[in-house]
């Protein structure tokens, strides 16, 4: 006969709170299409998978307000995990915007399948070219791996946030912005010296029709030159995913 005491009980809602506070920032490719009691039933299968894993030891006096505090804090554990891998997907969406307008696509927007919004054409493919490379490089297992490894080594409702930690998240957000702008810059480079090639011949014989042309050829010479910089992204994707997990590992390492 299974025996669930109170301490088992509170040690899974700590446990819960963690995990749940994970899935809501995780940037799981169409997670927003999913129905809400989806993410419910799988934050609850993991927070059962992890429990055994948890060490918990409660004081012999135990109030309400402690526990609301306890979960408050693991809620802020999942969160910091969730933001430090939203931060590594954002980087081919922020690649996007950075070299979509110098391109013309930010004139035609279209429903991102990701998030339900309008976006661009181009921002709502690296967007799920970078969903593709999360599973590639198996991040959501090492997630959950680290949350196996939070619980071994935090026991629950003892994590309490540390400003290393937060410089640590901060470095993993300048380390997209870094990214992003080494994938875009070659674009928007070439794209700069294709408008003052257009001026020039403007300017040398102004008869010449080449607004109409500058669309275009500008469109066509972004998705050449991309399909060559875009080989250079999964190095780019591993690096910053590398960083996310050390910052994510030094909050549990704390």
């Amino acid at each position: 006969m299974l025996v669930v005491t109170t301490e088992t009980l509170l040690a899974f809602l700590l446990v819960l709170a963690r995990v749940g506070g994970l899935l809501v920032l995780a940037p799981l490719p169409g997670a927003r299409l999913f129905p809400p009691m989806t993410k419910v039933a799988l934050a609850v299968l993991l927070s059962v998978a992890l429990l055994p894993l948890a060490s918990f030891a409660p004081p012999p006096w135990l109030g309400v307000w402690t526990v609301v505090i306890w979960m408050v804090r693991e809620a802020g554990f999942g969160l910091a995990v969730g933001v430090a891998l939203q931060f590594v997907t954002e980087m081919m969406g922020l690649a996007a915007q950075l070299l979509g307008f110098q391109a013309g696509y930010s004139y035609i927007n279209t429903v991102d399948p990701t998030s339900q919004v309008d976006a661009t054409i181009l921002n709502v493919l690296l967007t799920l070219f970078g969903g593709l490379l999360l599973f590639a490089f198996d991040l959501h297992m090492h997630l959950i791996r680290a949350l196996a490894l939070s619980l071994e080594r935090i026991p629950v409702g003892g994590f309490r946030p540390s400003p290393e930690a937060a410089l640590q998240l901060a470095r993993v957000g300048s380390a997209v912005l870094e990214a992003a702008v080494r994938l875009a810059f070659p674009v928007v480079g070439l794209l700069l010296l294709l408008d003052l090639a257009l001026a020039l011949l403007s300017y040398v014989n102004g008869r010449m029709q080449l607004l109409t042309l500058s669309f275009p050829i500008k469109m066509v010479v972004t998705m050449a030159v991309l399909f060559t910089v875009v080989a250079s992204a999964p190095r780019l994707f591993q690096q910053v995913a590398e960083r996310a997990l050390g910052a994510v590992h030094g909050l549990i390492a704390r």
